[in-house]
């Protein structure tokens, strides 16, 4: 080999170390950085030096897909436990301590009647049960508070929700088209490719996605309900926000490029995404509940609902303690009134006369044909408070779509309410830890296969350095060989 071939090799030699540790520098400093992969310098032989022609990062396709996968899942799934958590609270304690469920008011309010059938001519009695009523009336007016409150908290979530994708649209546009741009011209995207990997994560704890990567590290986003999210350009997600929520309210669709992706039966409808969880909950669990609790409140109508005690009786049966707002119809029966656990109340005339719960004439206050004690004001008369009693717990009809039963007494029909809610419940929470615990191990996949491992890096450096000496101490020697060189001419 000639002096100025060997020099050539040092030198290449040199500057490819400095490349390769410069690389390396980089990924050191990068190592605590989330989302940072590994950088490699690659080095190919040209003319027979070596030479550093690009700067590439470790990847895994199949790492990463499962990581948005799993993201989406977890966000999801915590949306739908973190509501019914809330929901949950409008059926009190599960223990035997539990006083402030429907299921326990009821309960209580059953063994205030019977024990004014006791003493009927107990005005204590008489006010006691009228007061276990009005509980009952107060507990599922402010369930459905509850119930309708956590639905305009998910509708403004959801409105936060498309305000993100929008901007991380916005961001992923910016750095794909440097990307392109980039690796058109040969020059290092590795960053902007890391970046766009961080969006992409961000974006499917929104919403679900898959992507597919073209020519020029070009990408395009479809939700996992097939709508395209962004090809070339980002393409508007849209919604309208709901400013306050009532049982008989609809929320709005969220709309990609016009899309419906969010609205019942939709034909590309999203399935995953923080945002997938909270239109589950905004519109199927929440209004699912709602529906039991005004079942529960048609069934209390019904239950103490007045008839005509005329010798004719064709007079259409009324509201008695528990009315529709003050009204005295009696909602039909096997079928949701909408709303109703909102607006159920006492009847004015037994909270200014708890004494008609036992003789009748609720509705009519106190005059004929609707009440049942033969002799008005009768203390003894028991017949009308252990009809109610026996009310509370025979079947009567409750509408199939609500979810919690259709032929059952009222009592067992609040019970499994509660049971439905509870178990929907724990369901939640077991997927959301489940999927919280994916997340975790697919990060951790993923940090592995493509992230710095430190020690790895050190142990490369010191190898690098140990090389730049080497050609360091070539290019002395030949440097010296060219001295004594031209010294002997």
């Amino acid at each position: 080999m000639s002096l100025t071939a060997a020099l050539d090799t040092a030198t290449a030699g040199i500057s490819v170390a400095s490349s390769q540790t410069a690389v390396l520098s980089r990924n050191v400093a990068n190592q605590s950085t989330e989302g940072a992969s590994r950088k490699l310098a690659n080095v190919v032989t040209i003319n027979g030096l070596p030479s550093v022609v690009s700067i590439t990062r470790v990847t895994n396709a199949a790492a990463l897909k499962s990581l948005l996968t799993a993201k989406a899942d977890d966000s999801r799934d915590g949306a739908i436990s973190d509501a019914l958590t809330r929901l949950q609270s409008t059926v009190g304690a599960t223990s035997a301590d539990d006083t402030t469920s429907p299921t326990a008011l009821i309960s209580a309010l059953s063994d205030d009647l019977s024990t004014y059938a006791a003493s009927p001519e107990s005005t204590a009695a008489a006010s006691a049960a009228v007061q276990a009523a009005s509980d009952l009336a107060g507990a599922l007016n402010s369930a459905s508070d509850v119930v309708q409150q956590v639905r305009a908290d998910a509708d403004a979530a959801i409105a936060d929700s498309v305000l993100t994708i929008n901007d991380l649209l916005a961001q992923f546009q910016t750095v794909n088209e440097t990307i392109v741009k980039g690796t058109v011209i040969g020059a290092d995207v590795t960053d902007a490719l890391d970046k766009r990997d961080a969006i992409l994560q961000s974006l499917s704890a929104e919403i679900g996605i898959s992507t597919v990567t073209r020519s020029n590290n070009d990408m395009a986003i479809y939700t996992d309900g097939g709508v395209t999210l962004f090809d070339k350009a980002a393409r508007s997600v849209t919604f309208e926000a709901t400013n306050a929520f009532a049982a008989s309210t609809q929320g709005n669709a969220v709309y990609v490029d016009g899309v419906p992706v969010t609205a019942s039966g939709a034909s590309y409808e999203i399935k995953s995404g923080r945002l997938a969880g909270l239109v589950e909950v905004r519109d199927d669990l929440a209004v699912t509940y709602q529906d039991q609790l005004d079942e529960i409140a048609r069934g209390l109508i019904t239950a103490f609902q007045e008839t005509d005690q005329s010798a004719s009786g064709t007079g259409s049966a009324q509201a008695g303690l528990f009315t529709d707002g003050g009204s005295l119809v009696v909602p039909t029966s096997g079928t949701v009134s909408e709303g109703l656990a909102a607006r159920i109340s006492l009847a004015s005339s037994v909270v200014a006369t708890p004494t008609l719960l036992r003789d009748g004439g609720i509705s009519t206050n106190g005059a004929a044909p609707y009440v049942y004690n033969p002799s008005p004001g009768q203390s003894g008369y028991t017949d009308r408070l252990d009809g109610l009693v026996d009310s509370l717990s025979s079947k009567m009809t409750f509408d199939t779509s609500a979810g919690a039963g259709t032929s059952i007494s009222l009592s067992d029909y609040a019970a499994a309410s509660a049971s439905w809610l509870g178990v929907k419940s724990q369901s939640a929470s077991s997927a959301a830890a489940y999927s919280a615990t994916v997340k975790s191990t697919a990060a951790t996949a993923l940090s592995n296969a493509t992230g710095v491992n430190l020690d790895t890096e050190l142990s490369k450096m010191l190898a690098l350095e140990q090389s730049y000496a080497a050609s360091a101490k070539l290019v002395s020697a030949v440097d010296q060989m060219f001295s004594d060189l031209l010294n002997a001419i």
